[in-house]
């Protein structure tokens, strides 16, 4: 099976000019990992709230059988996922 990974950062978006960093890094939520299935799109798994932070200007890595995401407050989280042999 071929995984696929994807992210919402959970970043608070506004056009508001008027709203400082640590404003909107108020507003917004946690990341959410989510993996997919390669073929089919459909989802196998998320990380739900695990994740405290959100996403800014980062993305997802991965190697071996591990995903990797970084958030704003700095936290690294990896997760591990299935690999055929």
């Amino acid at each position: 099976m071929a995984w696929c990974f994807a992210a919402a950062s959970g970043e608070f978006q506004t056009t508001d000019a008027k709203l400082t960093a640590a404003q909107r890094a108020q507003k917004s939520t946690g990341a959410v990992l989510y993996a997919l299935d390669g073929a089919s799109g459909k989802e196998l798994w998320n990380s739900g709230k695990t994740i405290t932070s959100f996403i800014h200007n980062g993305g997802i890595s991965s190697n071996d059988s591990q995903v990797y995401l970084g958030t704003y407050d700095g936290t690294v989280y990896a997760f591990g996922f299935p690999i055929e042999h």
